[in-house]
């Protein structure tokens, strides 16, 4: 399986080469003027780009299934299913410091409340 800055690298990627290719097929022909719209220039500017861009879209739809499926099992795994897990310190990413900061925080709110 890919990594997800691969997906979305490769996404935005085809998304961006898309558009421009369809840009270009557009300015050539609409603004310039320098060939017709029916014209091969034209036709193999707008198809490659069409389908970069569907690519791009359907790369960034299986990455956004990715990212809910994955989201999906952390939370799971995060909610305590009996309840009785408790705050493991040791675990935690904040320093002690941080620890008191947040605790004193929570209870000046508590006590605002």
């Amino acid at each position: 399986m890919f990594s997800r800055q691969f997906l979305s690298m490769v996404s935005s990627t085809t998304l961006v080469i898309g558009a421009l290719l369809v840009g270009d097929a557009i300015h050539g022909s609409v603004v310039l003027g320098a060939y017709g719209v029916t014209s091969p220039a034209f036709v193999l500017r707008l198809l490659p780009g069409l389908a970069f861009i569907w690519l791009g879209y359907t790369l960034r739809e299986h990455h956004e299934e990715f990212l809910n499926s994955y989201f999906a099992g952390r939370e799971a795994a995060a909610r305590p299913d009996d309840g009785g897990e408790e705050f493991d310190e040791r675990m935690s990413p904040l320093s002690d410091e941080s620890m008191a900061n947040l605790e004193a925080r929570e209870r000046e709110r508590d006590k605002s409340e």
